[in-house]
């Protein structure tokens, strides 16, 4: 099966939501390894989010995190299911990018 390129908004998403973990991890006052701890995620992904990057032999491809690791960073951050997308849809539309 070929490999699907993200459309314009797709790359959009996963640039604001990289910024967005980068930005709310920060505010929260943890670093890579202690968000990566809490989600139960490697320090390695999350700093592939954060820098918009899938661990693949290309590295040319757009972040992409599975349904699983939303809701580990959903826990590691306290919030309730679906705030983590509400959240980056917000810092989309905000003027603090």
């Amino acid at each position: 099966m070929p490999k699907r390129t993200p459309t314009a908004h797709t790359a959009e998403v996963a640039s604001s939501f990289a910024q967005w973990l980068r930005r709310r991890r920060e505010q929260a006052g943890m670093t890579q390894e202690e968000l990566a701890h809490r989600a139960g995620l490697s320090r390695n992904q999350v700093q592939n989010l954060e820098n918009n990057r899938n661990n693949n032999a290309t590295g040319r491809s757009s972040a992409n995190p599975s349904l699983d690791t939303i809701l580990a960073l959903e826990a590691a951050f306290g919030l309730e299911l679906g705030d983590l997308l509400v959240d980056v849809r917000r810092f989309m539309e905000s003027s603090d990018r």
